[in-house]
């Protein structure tokens, strides 16, 4: 939706939620299917996009934009494919928080796991333990006047804001160092190989340079599409059973995305290769992934051969087993809990005030 420039980014869309909006019955949420707005929106607007992007699909016939049978493109890699696998040449990582962000006045505390397996060690991965700390201000700036201390606390509340942002920053950077560290030739990442959070930090930069440097090739396994881009969102939608689509040049949607940013599109178009965005549903659920260009083929071979059985969740099975073991071994809330209560040893009110007041219920 287009919005005036002299408007907040989601005014429109807001003004639409109530312009929409209709009391509804108790039992609604209990039948939906008895509810025809659904299905009016669906064919009204959903399903008219999804005819339209449907044809732009069908319709690209380019290097870098073009649809694809999942169930044969890269059939010409299977056998270095399944011979990777089964040799242990194929990592896949991913990460999850150890310790969940905790804040104290000036400080923010943070610990994130990272876990690595390849066909070899699927029962015993390894994990690589990171803990942090960030403070946002120096001490000496906390001034001693009253209206240097509330712009500092305003300052502080917009760098709070952004907490989520830095803490996954951080994690995503955890994960490509043991990306680059790793013996494997192969790396399997759970999520994009290129995220906005690292491409927006100076050091994130200078780790996908190292990571470019490596000659590894590098596959970003995206399962949820829900908070990805847009168009792979309605490309993906658009995909019949068995389909692929190769969407873009990453490179160019981050430097359209950047446009005013010179250093980062600089940086965007001094990277080698050519690494490109694929949505693909191998039967009922899409999924995406990004890679080289030069490994598409390999790619897909891959994420045939190595699909989870899991209906509905055909990712690639070792990076579901990294997930299971991360998962399992971890308990993010007594590990928090152990760390407030060495906080409260030594500030026991300061340890009482961080304590999440559901915990006292």
């Amino acid at each position: 939706m287009m919005t005036n420039r002299n408007t907040q980014p989601d005014d429109g869309i807001f003004d639409s939620a109530l312009a929409n909006q209709r009391p509804v019955s108790e039992t609604f949420f209990l039948d939906f299917s008895a509810d025809e707005t659904i299905a009016q929106n669906l064919h009204q607007s959903d399903e008219a996009v999804q005819r339209r992007i449907r044809q732009i699909m069908e319709a690209a016939n380019s290097t870098t934009r073009f649809l694809f049978d999942f169930q044969t493109y890269g059939n010409d890699s299977d056998e270095e494919v399944a011979a990777d696998l089964g040799s242990g040449a194929i990592a896949a990582i991913d990460s999850t928080d150890i310790l969940p962000v905790t804040d104290l006045m000036n400080t923010s505390f943070y610990g994130v796991g990272v876990g690595c397996i390849t066909s070899r060690n699927r029962h015993v991965p390894e994990v690589v333990l990171t803990n942090t700390n960030t403070r946002y201000a120096r001490p000496e700036q906390i001034a001693a006047n009253d209206t240097d201390l509330f712009s500092l606390c305003d300052e502080l509340d917009e760098v709070r804001d952004t907490k989520g942002s830095w803490s996954t920053t951080f994690r995503e950077y955890q994960e490509r160092e043991v990306a680059i560290s790793c013996e494997q030739e192969t790396v399997l990442l759970d999520g994009p190989v290129f995220t906005q959070n690292l491409i927006t930090q100076h050091s994130g930069r200078e780790l996908y340079s190292r990571m470019m440097q490596t000659g590894k090739r590098f596959i970003g396994v995206i399962k949820d599409l829900g908070s990805s881009w847009a168009i792979s969102k309605w490309t993906a939608m658009s995909l019949e059973r068995g389909e692929g689509f190769v969407l873009c040049p990453i490179q160019e949607q981050y430097q359209r995305r950047f446009g005013d940013n010179r250093s980062i599109n600089n940086w965007i178009g001094s990277l080698s290769g050519q690494y490109v965005r694929v949505v693909y549903r191998p039967a009922e659920k899409a999924f995406a992934f990004e890679c080289a260009l030069a490994d598409l083929r390999y790619a897909v071979s891959l994420l045939r051969q190595d699909a989870s059985p899991t209906i509905n969740h055909e990712i690639p099975l070792l990076l579901e087993t990294v997930d299971w073991h991360l998962r399992g071994s971890n308990n993010s809330q007594a590990i928090q809990h152990s760390f407030i209560g060495e906080i409260q040893r030594n500030n026991y009110r300061m340890g009482v005030d961080i304590t999440n007041e559901g915990n006292y219920r």
